[in-house]
């Protein structure tokens, strides 16, 4: 069950593997950092996200605690890393959208917000990559579960 409410720090879950959360990649602080898909531990900084209003209207940002990054998208079906851009920026800003069932689909508002978080073809597997892709309703893997750290 989700828990969400702007601005906090959450663990983001797949809604289709809640027992995996988005982790930066072997707990790396550099920009350029894959997320990908690892054993849910909440007490792990580098599973932590702060979600924090953008300054516009629904829009937030996602950055990662451990680094201070943000979760960037860097086009369609590519992964999606941290980065340190201006927070200007879409490739940064992110508007989260109930589907129901305590799930958010995490849309960006880049690529005329046409494009939604995504687990790389509903993969399971440590180490899944997170993508940027079309955005897919239905799609229990790109949806996601925020739980309050």
């Amino acid at each position: 069950m989700s828990n969400y409410l702007v601005p906090g720090t959450y663990e983001i879950l797949p809604k289709h593997n809640p027992e995996m959360s988005l982790n930066a990649w072997e707990g790396a602080t550099t920009p350029g950092t894959p997320i990908k898909l690892y054993m849910r531990m909440p007490t792990s900084n580098n599973t932590h996200f702060n979600i924090v209003p953008a300054g516009s209207g629904y829009e937030s940002h996602i950055i990662c605690a451990k680094s201070g990054l943000y979760l960037c998208m860097n086009g369609i079906d590519r992964q999606i890393t941290t980065e340190m851009r201006p927070p200007t920026d879409n490739n940064i800003r992110w508007v989260l959208e109930s589907v129901g069932d305590d799930a958010y689909a995490i849309n960006s508002c880049s690529d005329g917000g046409n494009a939604q978080l995504n687990v790389r073809g509903a993969n399971r597997d440590i180490g899944a990559e997170v993508i940027t892709w079309v955005v897919s309703p239905d799609a229990a893997h790109a949806q996601f579960i925020l739980k309050a750290i």
